[in-house]
């Protein structure tokens, strides 16, 4: 890779100035090498596949490359945000966007795969503490040891809901078909999800339905959901513009059983865990767009240096002018996603999933904790109670919202650089770019879904306005069980 290309891989003691300050060299040592680890599945396993991946979509939607996931099991993608406590790597905000913007410059459709994967995770991880720890995470962790890929999904969009679900006030006259109703010993779920990435493959799936459609942002509630219910079923997969590798499925749950236990969290929570998830997946989907960009740049600066077609380009002053600021469009949009990364860990939900009682928790033998006593206690009300506490003690409604508003800034930003970057790049190539000129057609294609799913761009920079520039505060933190319905916005100003 030349000088040019490796413009747009900045070392991490340039991202991350604030480690360089407190001489955290372990954990800046420790990214570059999972950094690294990333780099080379995607570079050896995903990008020699991925405009044959995205052909075999193209022509049957229903299609699923499982061999780029296996490839992923051998370097741990799988298991990479799962809790140590379940056997998995545990990692943080930061990490798992660094992973997954080196993933995205060779593939984002398969890069979404694992992103996706990452987004079922995270309900359980934001809301469902040590009563998920021996289940699916468990299973999914121990699974990718095993050689044996299990994939994750998170549906919360339906036919009439899409972008309403992701706003605490549209939520409120929002049309939800789905719901939930309780039976005894669990519940059961009916309706249907839309446009669910790795619906049609994933073995569990975290869903957000309403215990009561007149109130859905009061009712919503978290299930984990086993594919392999009676009532369960893909209706169809969507034919997709971009991002082929990674399916988005429709899904009908017929009266699906959900047990107590495999509830996330309390009834009611949905709202404020689905605000929570977002502030955890908004800032990595900025990163899939970072990397989209930068695997464009680094196809362009690698045809402009190499082809024989591309002779004398690097010579025009309009080219290089292109080419700096292509790389100062990712250097701002990489440093978007790692401060909302940070803020998360510093200040949000992160600073939760760190809390001392949780980490002392995870200290407790797993012989004890598969105890059919210890399994019942941890899914009990005063757990969930305890878990729901620990949250709220560890970050505050202000903190939280502008965590979210910081992520939401990524990913509008990230979205925009990558349609510009993408677009420039096939304008500089031309149309006699030979096999490259796939490939950023694809980039292309790829980077106008980040444009919408995670909330449209338009919703994001709403969230953005109302978090930094009035300094409002959203329901982005758990209720107390005293006060179970979600607050209206409040002004107030954010530090």
């Amino acid at each position: 890779m030349g000088a040019a290309a490796r413009a747009g891989r900045a070392p991490l003691s340039e991202v991350l100035p604030r480690f360089l300050a407190s001489d955290d060299d372990r954990r800046l040592t420790a990214l570059e090498r999972l950094r690294g680890r990333m780099r080379e599945l995607g570079d050896r396993h995903i990008r020699p596949r991925a405009l044959e991946i995205d052909r075999r979509a193209e022509t049957d939607a229903g299609y699923f490359d499982w061999e780029a996931v296996q490839a992923g099991l051998r370097y741990g993608v799988l298991g990479l945000t799962v809790p140590r406590s379940s056997g998995g790597e545990g990692a943080l905000a930061l990490e798992a966007s660094l992973a997954i913007e080196e993933l995205s410059a060779a593939c984002p459709g398969v890069a979404s795969v694992f992103g996706a994967h990452a987004l079922g995770i995270a309900p359980l991880l934001v809301l469902g503490g040590p009563a998920h720890w021996e289940g699916a995470l468990r299973a999914t962790a121990d699974a990718e040891r095993e050689g044996r890929p299990l994939l994750m999904a998170l549906a919360i969009t339906e036919p009439d809901a899409g972008t309403d679900v992701q706003d605490p006030e549209l939520m409120r006259r929002a049309r939800l078909s789905s719901s939930a109703r309780r039976i005894r010993g669990g519940y059961r779920l009916s309706g249907t999800k839309r446009f669910i990435s790795n619906g049609s493959v994933a073995r569990w799936i975290s869903a957000f339905m309403p215990t009561d459609p007149r109130q859905p942002a009061e009712t919503a509630t978290g299930f984990l959901v086993d594919t392999e219910s009676d009532g369960f079923a893909v209706a169809r997969v969507e034919h997709k513009l971009g991002q082929r590798a990674c399916p988005a499925a429709e899904l009908h749950f017929d009266d699906v059983f959900v047990p107590e236990e495999l509830v996330i969290g309390r009834e009611g929570d949905g709202l404020a865990a689905t605000m929570m998830t977002l502030a955890l997946s908004r800032g990595p989907v900025g990163a899939i767009a970072t990397g989209i960009a930068r695997g464009a740049y680094e196809r362009l600066s690698a045809w402009l240096t190499t082809a024989v077609e591309a002779e004398g380009l690097l010579e025009r002053q309009e080219v290089r002018l292109a080419l700096a600021a292509i790389v100062e469009e990712i250097r701002l949009a990489r440093q978007a996603y790692v401060d909302a990364a940070i803020e998360l860990e510093l200040a949000g939900v992160g600073r939760a999933l760190a809390h001392p009682a949780l980490q002392a928790a995870g200290l407790v033998p797993r012989t004890i904790r598969r105890r059919p006593r210890a399994r019942r206690w941890a899914s009990s009300a005063r757990a969930r109670e305890l878990t729901a506490s620990l949250v709220r003690s560890s970050t505050s409604a202000r903190e939280a919202t502008r965590s979210l508003a910081l992520a939401s800034l990524a990913k509008a930003r990230g979205a925009d650089v990558a349609m510009r970057v993408t677009g420039l790049a096939l304008e500089i190539a031309g149309l006699g770019a030979g096999p490259v000129r796939a490939e950023l057609e694809k980039l292309w294609r790829d980077a106008k879904l980040t444009h919408i799913y995670e909330g449209t761009n338009q919703l994001n920079r709403l969230q953005v306005y109302r978090g930094l520039c009035l300094g409002e505060t959203m329901p982005a933190v758990l209720p107390s069980a005293r006060r179970r319905r979600p607050p209206r916005f409040a002004n107030g100003a954010i530090p």
